[in-house]
């Protein structure tokens, strides 16, 4: 009896992000639903809950205004830790594509320098083709407004867009897929790696969806 044949590494690791993203998702779903409730009894998460007088205020629910206030604080961060989980998921989702493109490619040259061992009427020193241009910043982030979703996913000002989705500098399209991915996102999570202060490459979870401001996510990105 042979041995099992283990699952793929890259998928197997897609999909523990895919779960912590679903995860993210419903952690703001019940934020938002207790924000909403919170509002309703036109108290949010600031507004006293007693009187001048110093007792309960008799148009609030008070003790169910206070359930909901501490949920919301314990899932918000659950929310930061989560969040922080879902980073690590995805660097190592890029980092072991990275490792096997790295060994196909090691591969592939190791073939064409047998190749051209073995025909020696073959063309020399052929290129191998690479995907280096998939790892290059297509695009800035000249501004993002506070408490967007942008913001809120820790993009920040000046930080350079290396791969949104799977959007990347040889797809982009002058920015118009970015465009197109965006308005076909709304509510659903987009992973993107972004180059900061051109030294550290950080893997983010930016979901579309209406706020108070403009768009649906709350900052400008312009192309390099």
């Amino acid at each position: 009896m042979g041995l099992p044949v283990p699952q793929d590494k890259i998928s197997s690791l897609v999909k523990e992000a895919q779960v912590l993203i679903a995860k993210k998702d419903d952690i703001e779903s019940q934020i938002k639903e207790l924000e909403e409730g919170l509002q309703l009894q036109g108290v949010g998460m600031d507004q006293p809950l007693i009187d001048r007088s110093g007792f309960p205020r008799s148009d609030v629910d008070v003790a169910a205004a206070r359930t909901s206030r501490n949920l919301v604080h314990r899932l918000r961060n659950d929310h930061k830790d989560i969040m922080k989980e879902i980073e690590s998921a995805l660097h190592a989702v890029h980092e072991e594509t990275r490792k096997k493109a790295s060994s196909s490619q090691q591969q592939e040259q190791k073939d064409q320098g047998e190749n051209s061992t073995k025909n020696n009427d073959m063309e020399q020193d052929k290129k191998v083709p690479s995907n280096n241009n998939n790892k290059k910043p297509f695009a800035l982030v000249n501004a993002v407004a506070p408490d967007s979703p942008a913001d809120k996913s820790g993009l920040q000002r000046n930080d350079k867009v290396i791969q949104f989705g799977n959007i990347h500098a040889e797809n982009h399209d002058r920015l118009q897929a970015l465009n197109r991915l965006v308005g076909q996102s709304e509510d659903k999570s987009i992973p993107v790696t972004i180059l900061r202060n051109d030294q550290s490459i950080i893997e983010l979870v930016l979901t579309p969806k209406k706020w108070s401001g403009r768009g649906t996510l709350g900052c400008h990105i312009v192309p390099l």
